[in-house]
This record gives C-alpha cells, structure tokens and sequence, in this order.
C-alpha cells in the first residue's frame, strides 16, 4: 500500500479552499440517487412503463359491459311520419326520444383475458426497462465518481515528489556552497523541480477534468460547488477466491434486468400468438337496451266523440317505454386471409422474441466472462505494482544516500526519482482498477455499487 506522508496531507487539506469546505459532500451513494433522479432517459423510461401502466388498466376495463345513453330532439315541418302513430301527418311534429344500451362479450377465444395478461407482462418489462437504465448509469457514475479519487491521489503523488525535489535541491544547494558538488547539479536538480512543479498542474488539470466530467454525467452545471467525500474505510484487495464465471453468470441471469425484460417480452409474445389464434373463433356477445320517446302529434282518441286530447310528457315517456335483450354470433369463415396473417406475423414475433432473449444472455456471458478476466489480469497486476514500489522506494533512498556525499550524478539521481514516482503512480492506477474491476462482478451478482463494506 502507497504510504500517505505528513506532507501530501497537509498538501490535501490546503488544496481544499475555505469555500470548498462549505460545500456539500457527495458520496457515491448520493451521485447514483441522484442520478437515477434526474437523468432524462431514465425519466423517459418512466413515462413509457406509466403508458404501460395505462395500457394494462384499459385491457382490463375491456372485459366489463359497456354503458351508453343518447337523447335526441327532432322538429318536422310538412309530410313527415309521426313516430307515435307511425302515419302520415301534414304539420309540424315536436319529437323526443331516450335510448340507454349496453353490452358485453361473453366468449371470443379468450382474447380479452389474454390481452389483459400481455399487457400485465409488457407492464412487468418496462419496469427491467428503467431498472436497466439505472443499473447503467450507476456504472456510469462509478467510473466517473473512482477517476477522480484515483486523480485525487495521483495528485498528492505529484506534490509529494514536489516537496521531496524541493528539499533535496535545498541540500544540494548548500552542498554546492560547501564544495563538495558541482554548481552545475544544483542546475539540474532546479531542472528537475520545474518537471515536478508541471506535473502538480497536469495533476490539478485532470482531477478538475474528472470532476467536470462527474457533473456533466449528474447534469450538473460547471459552476456549481461539488467534492467528493471520499470512504472512510480502505479497499479489500483480497483475491477472488472461488468465484468463476460461471458462478458470477448464473447469478447474473436471475438479477440482470435486461434479461428479466427480454424473457417478459417473450412471454408477452407467446401471449400475442394466442391472441392471434383467437381470431379463429366464434365470438358471442350480449346486449340489452332500453328507450322510450315523445312525440307532440301522439294523442288520445275518444272514437265517441272523436275528440282528440294530446297526452302529456311523462306519460308519452311511460308509455313508450321498450326494452330489449338479445344474443348475437360471429363466426369467421373468410376475412381475407387477415387471421392467418395475424397468425404467421405473431409466430415471428415470439420467434424474434427467442433469438432477442438468446442475443442478450451471450452477451450477458461474454461480458462477464470479460470482466472476470479484467479482474484477474487487475489482481496481477495490482501484486506486481506493489513490488515494484517496494523496489523502486529502496532503490530511491540508496541513490539519495548516495547524492548526498557526492558519488551519484544527477541524471542517475532524477532517473531514481521518476521510477519511484511512476511506480507509485502506476499502484495507484492498477489499485483503482483493480477496485473497480471487483465492483463491476458484483454488480452483476446482483450486489449494489457501494464502497460501504457493510452492504
């Protein structure tokens, strides 16, 4: 493990300005919330599984009676047949009438229970929809939210090796006073000093672009006040003992919601062939209606007198009052080879549905089956980075001894440094992957994006 002097932590805490201090910390945890919160697509995901929500409700509203009413009022001038007598009148004739009818199918293939069932899986599927989404973005912000705490240490890397120049050129320089060096490799240490002052900016230069790039990905303005708050606890960097890639694939296969979508929607499509069936057989509905009418010209005859007295509203409304119930079938014998078509379409539908589901689990597999082997060639990697430092820190503190009494030249001596410096640099960079390689196989083992060692 790199060992964080005195020196990059005071660095650390002066990089942070007071205004920095006031700002808000923002943990992994948070940035993925937030993320998932206000991320556009994930927001258009959610308007298409609300429409999906919708849909499901209306198929089943389609399985209940329907209930309609009308009224309407009609006013004939001349000739014209009153609706009360049903004869021929030359006046004008006021007329009303009222109708209420409803009805309801009874049998058709069970295409009604089905759609219902389809839109209940269709439903289900847009649901993995937004939960991969999600899954995606916390990826997203993983990565973003690891390069800059690996920019962040790569950066007191930089001002420790700074502050290690400064004080050996301040030796030197008394050295030179004494005689006992050349003036000419004080020259060469201040040549050295400006390389690691320009390798502090290069540092500061990528941890504010890392940073940018984390709040672009969170839709967050440039401007606005953002830190990091970096784990409390460090990173196991234990192997990976006995998992395999079959292990992590099969869990995979039960938690990956892009998965869990294509095998809903192919359910959905075996429902949408059964659906298409249904268009081969009989359907039977039932339908009941009421109604009644008024009409100014219906009166009463008194066949004594001849006398005619026109009856009032309601009681034209009474009497007039018809009701009705009635059966119908519908059975399909040629349509013009609709239903067969429908059929063939939603047989490939589902056939496309299989080869979607397939497509997806290869390329489940062959992207853990790539991450597994990340994590091993990171594990490797990470061991032999850790010796180098180890090497490279002793080699570093022999040449130094060396320099200091005047037997080591000052090419040798900067050589000795920047192989300290890379070596440290590149554990910190194959720490990091290695950490995020892990993170990545347990995110598919259905485990969250945490640097929590409790979750």
């Amino acid at each position: 493990m790199i060992r964080i002097t005195a020196i990059t932590l005071v660095f650390m805490l002066s990089f942070v300005s007071a205004e920095t201090i006031a700002q808000d910390e923002w943990t992994l945890e948070r940035c993925i919330s937030y993320a998932i919160e206000n991320n556009i697509q994930i927001k258009q995901s959610a308007l298409q599984q609300e429409s999906a929500r919708l849909d499901k409700t209306q198929s089943l509203a389609e399985m209940f009676p329907n209930l309609n009413a009308n009224t309407g009022v009609n006013i004939n001038f001349g000739r014209n047949i009153d609706p009360g007598t049903n004869t021929f009148v030359n006046e004008q004739v006021n007329s009303n009438s009222w109708n209420i009818a409803s009805s309801v199918t009874l049998f058709n293939g069970l295409r009604l229970l089905n759609s219902f069932k389809q839109s209940q899986l269709d439903l289900i599927a847009a649901e993995y929809d937004v939960q991969g989404l999600g899954n995606d973005m916390s990826m997203n912000i993983a990565t973003a939210f690891m390069q800059v705490m690996f920019n962040e240490e790569l950066l007191g890397v930089a001002q420790e090796q700074l502050e290690v120049t400064t004080e050996q050129l301040e030796r030197t320089r008394k050295l030179v006073v004494a005689g006992s060096l050349a003036e000419g490799m004080a020259f060469d240490v201040e040549s050295q000093l400006a390389s690691s002052e320009l390798q502090v900016i290069n540092m500061e230069n990528a941890l504010s672009a890392s940073v940018l790039a984390l709040k672009q990905i969170l839709n967050l303005p440039a401007s606005t006040a953002f830190r990091i708050k970096r784990p409390d606890v460090d990173f196991p960097l234990d192997d990976m003992g006995a998992t395999t890639v079959g292990s992590v694939y099969d869990l995979a296969l039960n938690n990956w919601p892009q998965i869990k979508a294509r095998e809903t929607r192919l359910e959905s499509a075996r429902k949408g062939e059964q659906i298409a069936f249904a268009t081969y057989t009989p359907t039977i509905s039932a339908n009941a209606s009421l109604g009644t009418f008024y009409s100014s010209s219906f009166k009463d005859i008194d066949f004594t007198t001849f006398e005619s007295t026109p009856i009032p509203y309601g009681d034209q409304l009474d009497r007039n009052l018809s009701e009705g119930i009635g059966f119908s079938l519908n059975v399909p014998i040629f349509n013009r080879l609709t239903s067969r078509t429908a059929v063939k379409k939603a047989r490939l539908g589902r056939m496309n549905a299989e080869l979607q589901l397939q497509d997806q689990k290869n390329q489940l597999y062959t992207s853990v089956q790539q991450a597994y082997n990340d994590a091993l060639a990171a594990k490797r990697q990470f061991d032999a980075s850790e010796k180098s430092v180890k090497a490279t820190e002793k080699a570093f503190e022999y040449a130094q001894q060396r320099f200091n009494v005047g037997m080591m030249n000052t090419l040798d001596f900067n050589t000795s440094s920047n192989n300290m410096t890379r070596s440290r640099s590149e554990l910190l960079r194959s720490k990091y992957d290695y950490i995020f390689k892990m993170k990545v196989l347990d995110f598919y083992q259905g485990k969250p994006i945490t640097f929590d060692q409790t979750k």
